[in-house]
């Protein structure tokens, strides 16, 4: 495991959604040419809210948002991105599918914009809880993705499961006891790192038990649960 996401792991506030997404972007990233063109579609260009930092992969990274508030190089909405066809080498769109009604569009825009065996890496969240920002529409299956990749155009796809059943069971306690804890003030400061450190290790177990499970059944959670997947397809 990356010392960094060990270390993270010790926050209370930090989900094992967030774990699963900064170590799918971590491992996919860390081969990349350092000047390659990266357009992080969605993406926060200072405040970021996990370990992964694509500006430490390539110094060439564009970022397009919606908002203002993200301080983006450019502001657009994802279903329409103002670069040319076959701009860039990585597209980058984290977390930002499901606020979309059709996703296929965005899906569309990424494929334009990448150059000939250019690289898409997307997390979409699955079991996580809704989310307005402003709207949160869909959640979509992993036979969902797959199909509309692959009538796109997008060869060479993978999907990955994000954690599974044990993953999902911790977050969901793990989301309560953080509603929780707000209101207690700095009084019970030690209780809260007491929990935090009690997380810590629960969230290690889950990530241990789900990783043995999906390796005995072929990458897929016996239980059929997972927080969300990782995307990576390749325009050919």
């Amino acid at each position: 495991m990356n010392e960094h996401l060990q270390q993270s792991l010790k926050n209370l506030s930090y989900s094992l959604r967030r774990y699963h997404v900064d170590d799918f972007y971590l491992r996919h990233t860390i081969l990349l040419d350092g000047e390659a063109d990266v357009l992080d579609l969605g993406g926060d260009r200072l405040a970021k809210r996990g370990a992964f930092n694509i500006d430490e992969v390539s110094g060439r990274a564009i970022y397009a948002n919606l908002s203002p508030a993200k301080n983006p190089h450019v502001l657009c909405r994802a279903e329409f991105v103002p670069f040319r066809d076959e701009s860039f080498d990585v597209v980058v769109c984290s977390e930002v599918l499901e606020h979309l009604l059709d996703p296929k569009v965005v899906l569309t825009e990424i494929f334009r914009v990448l150059r000939r065996q250019g690289i898409a890496l997307i997390c979409v969240p699955f079991l996580n809880r809704i989310h307005a920002d402003p709207f949160d529409y869909g959640r979509y299956t992993d036979y969902y993705w797959s199909q509309a990749l692959t009538e796109i155009g997008f060869r060479d796809i993978t999907i990955e499961p994000q954690g599974g059943f044990w993953t999902v069971l911790v977050e969901m306690v793990r989301y309560l006891i953080c509603d929780k804890t707000l209101s207690w003030g700095p009084r019970r400061t030690w209780l809260i790192n007491s929990l935090a450190l009690t997380f810590a290790r629960m969230k290690t177990t889950a990530i241990t038990w789900d990783h043995d499970a999906a390796r005995k059944h072929d990458k897929r959670d016996p239980y059929g649960f997972t927080t969300g997947y990782g995307l990576k397809a390749v325009k050919p």
